[in-house]
């Protein structure tokens, strides 16, 4: 029996696929308010601020539409979508999946969009990102025993392992930034941070350490298999431009042309990718609050003109999922 392709596959993806393509146009003049921030962060993962703190926020700046995407995690959507219809504001819950492209070693991050968590977590996707929640959480764990043994301070402050497990006491996992707030309560952009981060977590640092990400491949085709919408994040800062072609034959859908690591080439780039390979583009500001390099919201956003009738049907769509 052959495989369905992607594109017949039911849910969030296959109602998308169903409308007809059109081109994305890129905008002559981009403006804050009315825009779209489609990629922020919350507490759920490694970000400063609750759901209700991001949606307060991107009302006031002046966005007209949000999508929150922790990492690696698909239980909070159900909250995300509850919270967001209570407070009247239009958001995409969704989830940034952290992957790797066996054919150049690179990271890759897939965005996806129109998910549904399952009763017992038994997704395709969820069963990805379950595994690496686990291994981030405990090789988080071990770099802050590392550091801990080592005595390290900062401003003559010690690490507590308590207080790192209290900074990501709401966050699915336990992340590097974590360990960096409770030993510094420095923000990222702080010198003395990036300096102790180098230190600590590149190369030789005492508590470099990574751990192993699903192959990309998997991570577009567990997405669309549980019916969501998978979308290439962000990729001029991690150079994924040549996944391209691979990811379309998965049942990629659509691309991150803005975003604060970009580049006016990596916006054209996107766009003629999204023209060459059928593809709906996206853009957003990767904001983590305090623990990013994006100072706030709307650092990056898509115009109202450059969405298209699928990135329109997506937020249609998210009024009906649980």
């Amino acid at each position: 029996m052959s495989k369905k392709k992607p594109c017949e596959l039911k849910g969030t993806a296959g109602a998308i696929a169903a409308i007809p393509y059109r081109e994305p146009q890129q905008a002559d003049n981009h403006c804050l308010e009315g825009s779209w921030d489609l990629h922020t962060h919350s507490t759920f993962s490694d970000g400063e601020y609750t759901v209700d703190e991001l949606i307060e926020q991107a009302r006031a700046c002046g966005l007209a539409r949000l999508a929150i995407t922790d990492h690696d995690s698909v239980s909070q959507l159900s909250f995300i979508r509850d919270r967001a219809r209570a407070l009247d504001f239009p958001v995409l819950a969704g989830c940034e999946v952290s992957a790797i492209n066996p054919k150049t070693g690179k990271k890759v991050h897939i965005l996806a969009y129109g998910l549904e968590a399952t009763p017992d977590g038994s997704g395709p996707l969820e069963r990805i990102v379950a595994q690496t929640q686990y291994l981030r959480t405990a090789n988080s764990l071990w770099q802050a025993w590392r550091l801990k043994q080592a005595n390290v301070e900062f401003s003559g402050k010690h690490l507590s392992i308590d207080e790192v497990c209290e900074v990501a006491a709401q966050s699915t996992s336990v992340y590097k930034t974590h360990i960096m707030q409770a030993l510094t309560g420095r923000p990222k952009n702080d010198p003395d941070y990036q300096f102790c981060w180098d230190v600590f977590f590149k190369k030789d640092g005492i508590a470099a350490r990574s751990i192993e990400y699903p192959k990309v491949k998997k991570v577009v085709r567990a997405i669309r298999e549980q019916g969501g919408v998978p979308v290439l994040a962000h990729p001029g800062q991690k150079d994924s431009w040549s996944a391209i072609p691979d990811l379309i034959a998965c049942g990629l859908m659509g691309i991150e042309a803005y975003h604060p690591s970009h580049t006016p080439d990596d916006v054209d780039r996107a766009f003629e990718a999204a023209e060459r390979f059928g593809l709906f583009v996206t853009g957003g500001s990767d904001f983590h609050g305090r623990y990013s390099s994006a100072p706030c919201l709307g650092t990056a956003y898509l115009a109202p003109q450059e969405a298209t009738e699928r990135l329109e049907a997506l937020f249609e769509i998210e009024q009906t999922l649980q």
